[in-house]
Parts: C-alpha cells; sequence; structure tokens
C-alpha cells in the first residue's frame, strides 16, 4: 500500500500544466462509481489525475493506482480497498486500465458493495460497455464516453485563444456570419488541415514532428490489436493478425465500397466472423459506422459505410503504408465525428453523404456544385477549404466547433 500511494503522490507532484477541456465538466458526478471510457491515447489518465490535484492534492483520502502495475500481479484490489479505508479511512479511489485486472468486474462489484462510503472513478476501453453487464455493474456504474479533441481546443492550445462551442443549428442557420468573425484568426485553415494530422489525440502536444505523432498512433493501433482486444475477447493468436489486415482494408479503399461481404471475401473469411471482428475493432476505438437511419435491424446491417475512427488514424496508416489517401473519406469523417461526439446522431443519406437531425449535408471540396442537393429542403454543402462562404455552402472546419 505505501509504494502505491509514493507512486501516487509523485505523479501528482509531475503532472504539469494541463488543458482544461470542457469534457471534463461532463464527466464529473456524485454517483458512486463512475467510468471513463474512451479508445486509447484519448486522456483519460490525465484527465483522473487532473480531477485529484484540483480537489484532493493534499487529501489522504483520495488514492489513485493502475491496474496494469505489477503490484496487482501479487496483490487484490479487494485488499487494497480494504486497506486504505482501514488506515486512511479512504473516501475516493481512482483505478485506471481497469481492464487489464482479471476478474476485475466481480472485484469492483464487491468493492462498491462492501464499503459504502467509498466513491470509485475507473477507467478503461470503450469495450467495458460491452462487458459490464458480466457482474451486473450496470446497476451500481454510471459510464461517461471520452471523445478525442475537437478542432476547437486544438485551435485553443495552438493560438492560446478561447472559442465557444457552437450549436449545430447555429452553424446552419448563421454559419456565414460566425465563420466571418473566425476567419479574423491567424492560419485558421492552416491548423484545421493541421489538427486533421495531428489533433485529435492530446498526444499531439508532446511530441516536437509529425513523424513522431505517426510512429505513436501506429503504437496505438499496434497495442489495441495484440493487447486489447485479446484481454476483452476469447480469440485464437492466429485471429490476430486478421485485426490488421482489416484495418489496412479500410483504409485503402473508398467507404462506399466497403461492406462486410466485401472485407469478407478479400480476407478469405467468414461472413459472420468478420461481422464480429469490425464491431470488435469499433469497440476498441480503432473504427467507426456511419448507419443507415433505421431500427430493428442488427447493428452490421444497419451500417451503410465503415471507417477508420478519426482523421488522424487515416493519416497514421498513410504514413505507415503509403498507398494513397481518399480525401472524400477524411472530410466525411471529420463531419461524422464531430456530430458523434456532440452525442447527435448522424446517419447515412442516398441523396447527399449524411443526414442529421432534419438538415441533409453534401460534403466536398470547395468548388463541389450544389446541383445534388439543390431541391431538398434544409440541405447543405459543407465544404473543404473554404473559409466564410454563403448561407447553402458551409465552412467545414465549423463542425470542429459542436464541442
Amino acid at each position: 500500500m505505501d509504494i502505491l500511494i509514493e507512486d501516487y503522490r509523485r505523479l501528482l507532484n509531475d503532472l504539469g500544466e494541463v488543458y482544461q477541456r470542457n469534457i471534463y465538466q461532463s464527466l464529473e458526478s456524485d454517483h458512486r462509481i463512475i467510468g471513463i471510457v474512451g479508445p486509447r491515447g484519448i486522456g483519460k489518465t490525465t484527465y483522473i489525475l487532473t480531477y485529484l490535484k484540483k480537489n484532493y492534492f493534499n487529501n489522504p483520502q483520495a488514492l489513485y493506482v493502475s491496474a496494469d502495475d505489477l503490484y496487482f500481479s501479487e496483490n487484490k484490489l479487494l485488499e487494497v480497498a480494504r486497506e486504505f479505508i482501514d488506515r486512511y479511512d479512504g473516501r475516493l479511489l481512482c483505478i485506471d486500465e481497469i481492464h487489464k485486472y482479471p476478474n476485475w468486474g466481480q472485484e469492483l462489484k464487491n468493492i462498491f458493495d462492501k464499503y459504502k462510503k467509498l466513491k470509485i472513478i475507473f477507467s478503461g476501453s470503450s469495450s467495458i460497455d460491452l462487458i459490464r453487464e458480466k457482474y451486473d455493474l450496470s446497476r451500481r456504474a454510471i459510464l461517461k464516453h471520452m471523445p478525442g479533441m475537437s478542432f476547437r481546443e486544438f485551435l485553443e492550445i495552438q493560438t492560446e485563444q478561447k472559442f465557444s462551442i457552437i450549436s449545430l443549428d447555429e452553424i446552419v442557420e448563421n454559419g456565414m456570419n460566425i465563420a466571418t468573425e473566425l476567419a479574423s484568426t491567424p492560419k485558421l485553415i492552416g491548423w484545421f488541415n493541421e489538427y486533421l494530422q495531428i489533433g485529435y489525440y492530446p498526444l499531439f502536444n508532446t511530441y516536437n514532428n509529425h513523424d513522431d505523432i505517426y510512429q505513436a498512433l501506429i503504437g496505438i493501433i499496434e497495442k489495441s490489436i495484440y493487447i486489447d482486444i485479446p484481454s476483452y475477447y476469447s480469440i485464437k493468436s492466429s485471429t490476430i493478425p486478421v485485426f490488421k489486415k482489416i484495418l489496412n482494408f479500410i483504409y485503402s479503399s473508398s467507404p462506399s465500397s466497403i461492406n462486410v461481404n466485401k472485407i469478407a471475401k478479400s480476407l478469405k473469411k467468414d461472413h459472420s466472423d468478420v461481422t464480429r471482428y469490425l464491431e470488435m475493432l469499433r469497440d476498441s476505438g480503432l473504427l467507426r459506422f456511419l448507419l443507415i437511419d433505421k431500427t430493428g435491424h442488427a447493428l452490421m446491417r444497419n451500417t451503410e459505410k465503415v471507417f477508420l475512427n478519426n482523421t488522424n488514424l487515416f493519416y497514421a496508416m498513410e504514413h505507415e503504408l503509403g498507398k494513397g489517401m481518399d480525401k472524400g473519406a477524411v472530410r466525411e469523417l471529420f463531419a461524422l465525428t464531430c456530430l458523434e461526439n456532440s452525442n447527435l446522431k448522424p446517419a447515412y443519406s442516398k441523396i447527399g453523404d449524411l443526414q442529421c437531425r432534419n438538415f441533409l449535408f453534401e460534403i466536398g471540396g470547395r468548388n463541389k456544385s450544389t446541383k445534388q442537393i439543390r431541391e431538398k429542403k434544409n440541405s447543405f454543402l459543407l465544404l473543404d477549404d473554404l473559409l466564410i462562404g454563403t448561407e447553402q455552402r458551409i465552412p467545414l472546419y465549423l463542425l470542429g466547433f459542436l464541442y
């Protein structure tokens, strides 16, 4: 226990200035057990340590541990919780990387049930959302999902200016005026292109060049495939390389040409197996699906397009493989990511690229014509490399201010 406390205090003392994301406020809760979930590298650990430093810096009743610490190769979380309460009257236990701990669900449930005065914050992969039911944690824990950084947040860090969050209604109804005000920001389009390449993961602020950032992102992909997925699911070791092949196929294909049948045929794998692999990759934070706006269908039957999870992964794989990137896919993915991370529900559209609420959007470069959506009510172009736009032609980067 003493070595855990010493490591925790060292982490807090070493924690430098951290950009305060708006999402931090929404992650806080009075609930007794909270899970912070999201893909690798998204900033879950930084959030927890920032929360502790702000609220419990000199308070011995709070403790942070990482479940992948060697300490837990010989010790139990339940024992740590009991000793923490007996010796320090512990009130807050933060457990990072919970999915690395064997039988974590059962012990977490036991800690929650035995120690009524103890609040628990744990972090883990998005896949926890699937497996938490196993030990009836669904009645006890609430999950808070942490998305990657928005363009607005990236821009605040790079320019040291503050920018307001803008709703989708505001973008649609007043986008030209909003863009006119933002246009005074130096290098705005340049920063947007930079964000698409490296700005989604907070680690961009840690490295000095794109090459190092891309190497770190490839590392996130590799660890998700070779460490996380095998720890969540019962799969054969011979299956693991298939996940990388699926990612390579999706990276090198147009989203409109990607479906389960084509992937299964390309990899010479069973359709049901590929369906399951795609869902695993999505739940590990490596893929994102654009769904058809229907209900009552199995997930993959309701999936029209499959993308890598975010644009940074596209650029990282381009750096590694150099096969040539689909710029249209990057634009669509940026729009999809912004809308989903803002808790909106974009869906596939046969006429435009996607629809959200009662709005129809076609996405493209600045010279794209309105011909395809001209006759449709509440239809708009979301255009790349466009600084200001018009009433129906909206700069794509404005979606980066949704959260």
